[in-house]
């Protein structure tokens, strides 16, 4: 992530990697948290695992967090006979839009029998709630620090946690075009082509591009709507983009009507995505017909961010069946 990049009216996706940040932060932050009730005593005794994805981002001039991260803490405790206990918590899913009650501790107790119980009931009624505060407590530490380094404009008040519906496409003006894309009048087009290859069945690259709850998911976007129907009209990240179905056969080829915010009024291009299955994998033969001029670069790189490369994490597309 550039501090440098061009961030034409906000409009630019600035991000910034967090992941060695935050690893360090729940090690010491989670580190030496304890709890006693009793006669029994427990405490965390360190992070053993940390995996996912920690970003900060700048949309259109707003600071938003989007991570996801799964933790595994190692704890050590003593009953009220003295009996001494070791264990794990696993924690799933540490999310932008986990809710303080919603998270998750799986509680693994080493040589677990009765006498051990009452450190298992100490973290499941006292200890998990100084983790829970701990934990929604992050993204705040998150924006506060890193918030900076992605912001362009002076406006820094303007920060949040999204929902799902946060993620967004960037549409951002290359540095080449000068000419404002919502002029009306006529629109100087060009055309997109290009093959690509998901690991997933034409079956299943079909469904989803078209099923609203799957579209939904790689678009990180509650929001987003389509029906899989000629006619019908969808719209992707809070209307950023939008278009209509013109032609469908299943699991073989989607024709769209389909155009970016920013374009000029009432101007799409034609996205026109042909299926063809191999043995453990389909090639998409894709083109866009009517892109304006100067938009061609960021048109080619929100589907392959955007798109794709969600669609791969999303859904595990981009590993062999």
């Amino acid at each position: 992530m550039s501090k440098d990049m061009k961030n034409v009216n906000n409009w630019h996706w600035v991000d910034k990697n967090c992941f060695n940040w935050a690893k360090t932060y729940f090690e010491e932050t989670l580190t030496d948290v304890s709890s006693s009730k009793n006669g029994a005593s427990v405490k965390i005794t360190g992070v053993t695992s940390f995996t996912g994805d920690v970003d900060v981002n700048q949309r259109k001039g707003k600071i938003i967090t989007i991570f996801d991260v799964a933790i595994t803490l190692s704890f050590e405790g003593t009953t009220a006979d003295g009996t001494e206990v070791t264990g794990k918590i696993d924690i799933p899913e540490v999310a932008h839009d986990t809710d303080e009650e919603d998270y998750v501790f799986d509680v693994t107790i080493d040589g677990e029998n009765n006498s051990k119980r009452p450190i298992r009931d100490l973290i499941r009624t006292d200890l998990s709630t100084k983790l829970r505060e701990l934990l929604y407590g992050f993204a705040d530490k998150l924006i506060k620090t890193h918030g900076k380094d992605v912001q362009v404009e002076s406006d820094f008040s303007r920060s949040s946690t999204p929902t799902p519906a946060a993620a967004s496409p960037s549409v951002s003006v290359p540095s080449a075009s000068k000419a404002p894309v919502n002029t009306a009048g006529v629109v100087n087009t060009t055309t997109l082509e290009e093959s690509l290859e998901l690991h997933a069945t034409a079956h299943d690259i079909y469904d989803v591009l078209l099923n609203q709850d799957k579209v939904r998911v790689w678009t990180r976007s509650s929001s987003s709507t389509i029906e899989p129907k000629v006619g019908s009209k969808f719209s992707f990240f809070g209307g950023n983009v939008t278009g209509e179905i013109k032609e469908l056969v299943e699991d073989k080829k989607i024709v769209q009507s389909w155009r970016l915010g920013t374009w000029a009024t009432g101007h799409y291009s034609t996205v026109t995505m042909e299926l063809s299955q191999n043995t453990n994998s389909t090639v998409i033969k894709f083109k866009q017909e009517g892109v304006p001029v100067g938009e061609q670069d960021t048109t080619r790189q929100n589907w392959s961010n955007y798109y794709w490369n969600e669609i791969k994490r999303a859904f595990g597309y981009g590993l062999d069946l």
